[in-house]
């Protein structure tokens, strides 16, 4: 199972207080479940899905291609998903769903793009020769959805290397309008290095901090000149944490997003989400001990943004557990246009 983390919002006091690392990490296995689908109608449209599928370092579903493809597609075909942003991906596991899907003579066709993150990793070698790893975005409707030629791939900030953490995003077609679509996968990892003189604090490197303040910056642009935006991925952050708030329009955020499942009652805590509110930091946890064995308590990890702007009545529903297809809950949400 892959390894994920995240850092809780306490946690990150201690650290910076403490100069210690403190970390969670999270493994797990879950997917999509047809069964907990929300009730469509009464969802608005367009429908997004969110879903890290650990195509590397899972085992894959049933043991066969064709199953885990499938399930796949009866995910984005059962809620009707008009964009999905999928990450950890391997080169053969997108192109296995892209051909699938972009002729399909039933069913919705999809557009599709992909960026490695990657250049080669052993644990894709199952999905086929190439071994390239990366994140997709795809859109519903006939090739040339997506305008490829609006494709860009930002490379993030990373003072420890490692993956390279990207931001994928291109101009593709959703319900007729015209959406800037954008991916990414933001690392997890806190670095502490010791001075040599030990009267000096040590030094903090926060990849996740600076990746999320280059994607929000990024994606205010994209805002600021007029596109819609719809911002997806596993951020490895808790919804509360001080690095997701150049993201957020609410909540002490600096941001131009509300995010798909901010406004479900049953996940606000703490005196800054009472209950009387309409929106919140919030949501339903994408990752979780059941399915996550790693996973120390709950939590939500996994978003789609929606900027403020174009997009009202959002709405975010984690899926259930499907044992198998991943570490992470396949996240789907929904919005109506406001413009």
């Amino acid at each position: 199972m892959i390894m994920k983390g995240f850092i809780m919002r306490k946690a990150l006091r201690a650290l910076f207080a403490a100069f210690l690392l403190i970390g969670l990490v999270i493994a797990s296995g879950s997917g999509p479940a047809q069964a907990d689908t929300p009730d469509a109608q009464n969802w608005p449209r367009p429908r997004f899905i969110s879903y890290n599928v650990c195509g590397a370092a899972c085992a894959m579903y049933e043991g066969s291609k064709d199953a885990w493809r499938n399930k796949i597609v009866n995910a984005m075909d059962g809620w009707d998903a008009d964009l999905v942003m999928l990450q950890e991906m391997c080169y053969g596991q997108w192109t296995l769903l892209r051909d699938s899907l972009e002729d399909r003579p039933a069913g919705n066709k999809y557009d599709s793009v992909w960026g490695a993150t990657l250049p080669s990793t052993s644990g894709c070698a199952k999905w086929g020769d190439d071994t390239r790893y990366g994140l997709a975005i795809f859109a519903k409707g006939a090739p040339g959805t997506i305008n490829n030629g609006t494709r860009s791939v930002n490379f993030l900030p990373e003072e420890t290397p490692g993956e390279d953490r990207i931001l994928l995003c291109a101009r593709a077609t959703v319900t007729g309008r015209t959406v800037r679509a954008c991916n990414t996968h933001i690392d997890y990892s806190y670095k502490v290095i010791a001075d040599p003189d030990p009267k000096v604090p040590p030094t903090i490197h926060n990849n996740p901090r600076a990746q999320i303040q280059k994607v929000a910056d990024i994606t205010r642009g994209f805002a600021n000149g007029g596109d819609p935006v719809v911002l997806a991925g596993d951020f490895n952050q808790l919804p509360k944490d001080v690095d997701m708030a150049p993201l957020y329009a609410h909540g002490g955020g600096t941001g131009v997003f509300q995010e798909a499942d901010e406004n479900d009652k049953d996940y606000f805590t703490g005196a800054d989400c009472p209950q009387s509110g309409d929106r919140c930091r919030s949501g339903e946890a994408t990752a979780e001990p059941g399915c996550s064995p790693k996973a120390s308590e709950p939590g939500k990890i996994d978003y789609i943004f929606l900027s403020y702007y174009w997009f009202t009545t959002v709405r975010g529903d984690s899926a259930a557990c499907t044992p198998g297809m991943s570490d992470h809950h396949l996240l789907r949400g929904a919005a109506a246009w406001e413009h």
